[in-house]
């Protein structure tokens, strides 16, 4: 009973602080669509449920006559609420006959794994992750089950151009078969359109109209059918990311009826797509102008 005790108590001592130097590790290794939208909320969320964006229209400017007493404007304001209710996690039991015998500790080569399908589920899954966003964009282009042509991303810089939407922070996160369609586009590969071609790297390198390019088995699938899909070609502003609580490993437990450690780990968050005042002076209608969803293939 001794040996016991004292080989079982070390151990849930040591091994958070393993999980968490080679969580924090994959953390960083897998976030892709994760880091391209406005996570600028983040530092605000310590506590709470609830996040207030406020977004201000523009004032209108008047010009004053003489002798007549000056038009004061009307504030135009919008406020939207974003609730932190997503709580995802994963777990797994691994009994300690398998953890004696490994040469190294399952857990420890599970931390990864566990943070990647955790990442991948808030990028991809089309119901509780950032992939069930785009199909729901009012500003849509291309058609489903087809090849995006260059007409089709040229009319998504316009929108955005119509929006007033800064060019810095645009980006175009799409699928592989989107992706595959542009390498045989030579605007895209051929180096008489700019000194970064992909006929060497195979790979999109250069700005697509403005916006960095990012590749992902990720982008959004359409349920109804799996050569469909739903590419991103939006900035950075457009869609707001909360992760109250990063991937996270919870002490792992002592599970009596199975001899093994019982292990959580989990994240909290929450996403939405934000609704942006016009730029024209007076006020107008919020909309989610700084998005634009691609479909294609």
């Amino acid at each position: 009973m001794a040996i016991n005790t004292t080989g079982i108590t070390p151990a849930a001592n040591f091994v958070p602080e393993i999980w968490e130097t080679d969580m924090g590790d994959a953390t960083k290794a897998h976030i892709g669509l994760a880091d391209l939208v406005d996570r600028s909320f983040e530092a605000k969320m310590s506590s709470g449920d609830i996040i207030h964006i406020v977004d201000r229209s523009h004032p209108s400017v008047r010009v004053k006559s003489e002798d007549t007493v000056a038009t004061i404007a009307n504030r135009t304001e919008t406020m939207q609420n974003v609730t932190i209710n997503r709580e995802a996690y994963c777990r797994m039991l691994f009994e300690d006959i398998a953890e004696v015998q490994s040469q190294s500790s399952l857990r420890t080569q599970y931390a990864g794994d566990f943070v990647y399908s955790l990442m991948a589920y808030l990028e991809g899954d089309a119901t509780s992750g950032l992939a069930s966003l785009p199909s729901a964009f009012s500003q849509l282009v291309g058609t489903l089950g087809s090849d995006p042509t260059t007409d089709n991303l040229i009319r998504s810089v316009q929108y955005l151009d119509d929006g007033d939407v800064p060019e810095d922070g645009r980006f175009f996160y799409m699928s592989p078969p989107t992706h595959a369609a542009l390498l045989k586009q030579d605007v895209f590969v051929s180096g008489d359109y700019g000194p970064k071609g992909a006929i060497s790297s195979g790979r999109v390198t250069k700005p697509v109209y403005g916006a960095t390019a990012h590749v992902s088995s990720l982008a959004n699938a359409n349920p109804s059918a799996a050569s469909q899909s739903y590419s991103w070609f939006c900035h950075k502003r457009g869609v707001a990311l909360i992760m109250q609580q990063s991937p996270k490993a919870m002490p792992a437990w002592w599970n009596t009826d199975y001899f093994g450690w019982d292990v959580v780990t989990k994240m909290i968050y929450q996403f939405a797509e934000r609704l942006i005042a016009p730029s024209t002076l007076g006020g107008g209608t919020s909309d989610d102008r700084f998005n634009t969803g691609v479909r294609g293939s």
